[in-house]
């Protein structure tokens, strides 16, 4: 199943007086105070309105090495009391 946002907003808003501005500015256009600096693409560390991108897996290490195969097992042989 495939998760998409509804809607991506990247317009920044103000952490001052909450005005919402066009993504590439740097100063609010109604109080002038300094907005955040948001990623070049949606869904990064620090975009709003998109979800982030998962993290690196983790490291597992080298593998060992593979086992022997087992050996087959030698035929039964029928027991005198049978």
């Amino acid at each position: 199943m495939c998760f998409r946002p509804a809607a991506v907003t990247l317009d920044k808003t103000c952490p001052k007086c909450g005005e919402t501005n066009d993504p590439s500015a740097q100063v609010c256009s109604a109080c002038g105070a300094n907005l955040p600096i948001t990623q070049a693409f949606p869904g990064a560390p620090g975009a709003s309105g998109a979800p982030g991108v998962p993290g690196a897996f983790g490291t597992a290490g080298k593998p060992g090495a593979p086992a022997a195969p087992n050996s087959p097992a030698p035929p039964k042989t029928p027991d005198a009391s049978d």
